[in-house]
């Protein structure tokens, strides 16, 4: 993929993808962009051949440079059309730091030892409580996520890289419900282990932290309606039937002072 426009430095890699598609590429159909991923593809295999001489009657005539260009095009033509399907670079980039997790994980596991020394380990997701002054917790439906939607869960994720557990509850509170917390005003009250064939890695297991906030910037609300279609405030001490199992477990145990439990073994 040739880029018309003058080179400039690029401070992040998904932010100017989104700028090339907001430019030159503005015009050009999603669809199109997708099957151009194809014909970069093609060309990566041409200039490799070029480089090693597969066709006898040009012989050597290209370089390692080439082909790098080559691959190089064809990572710009996927990430294009990602953030499009993505919904915009940040998503995009989120996206693919799942899948390189994924792909991470799939190759621990081809490996056979878990990691160095033969170690395995949980995945860790933050949780985030936000609890007002008459108790109620704050809860998400879930709604076009591919897991329990229609159910009742409170806004939790995956960490990113270079971030430690309360950053990452911080992040997910402010993308899911639209608040700002902070740091100091966090409440370390629950760890729980679980287990199900659906989760990734070796262990197929995650491990939860809950973090009470009494305090926060904003008014909360479902504020990805793409993932959920409505927020709730709900009493912790009696959770609804249609909260996600291990969460009503979790919520149960925190109402009873419980700082650790498992679900799932």
């Amino acid at each position: 993929m040739t880029n018309s426009e003058s080179a400039e430095p690029c401070s992040a890699f998904w932010a100017d993808a989104a700028r090339v598609r907001a430019g030159y590429l503005a015009e050009v159909p999603t669809q199109t962009l997708v099957l151009k991923v194809a014909e970069e593809v093609g060309e990566v295999a041409q200039a490799y051949i070029g480089m090693i001489g597969g066709n006898p009657r040009k012989g050597v005539h290209k370089s390692r440079t080439d082909v790098l260009d080559e691959l190089a095009d064809v990572l710009l033509a996927a990430a294009i059309p990602m953030v499009d399907l993505a919904g915009g670079p940040a998503a995009a980039e989120r996206h693919l730091a799942e899948r390189l997790g994924f792909v991470s994980t799939r190759a621990v596991v081809a490996s056979g030892n878990g990691g160095a020394g033969g170690w395995h380990g949980s995945f860790i997701a933050p949780h985030v409580l936000l609890q007002r002054e008459d108790g109620r917790v704050l809860v998400l439906r879930r709604y076009n996520t591919g897991y329990r939607d229609g159910w009742l869960a409170p806004p939790a994720g995956r960490i990113e890289p270079g971030e430690d557990v309360l950053t990452a509850a911080i992040r997910e509170a402010e993308e899911e419900v639209g608040v700002t917390l902070r740091r100091e005003d966090a409440e370390f009250t629950h760890i729980m282990h679980r287990t199900a064939p659906s989760l990734p890695g070796p262990c197929h297991a995650v491990s939860d932290y809950w973090f009470f906030f009494r305090h926060w910037e904003g008014e909360p609300h479902a504020a990805e309606p793409h993932k959920a279609s409505e927020a709730l405030w709900i009493d912790p001490t009696t959770p609804p039937e249609d909260v996600i199992p291990y969460c009503a477990q979790a919520l149960t145990a925190i109402t009873r002072g419980g700082p650790f439990s498992v679900h799932g073994w």
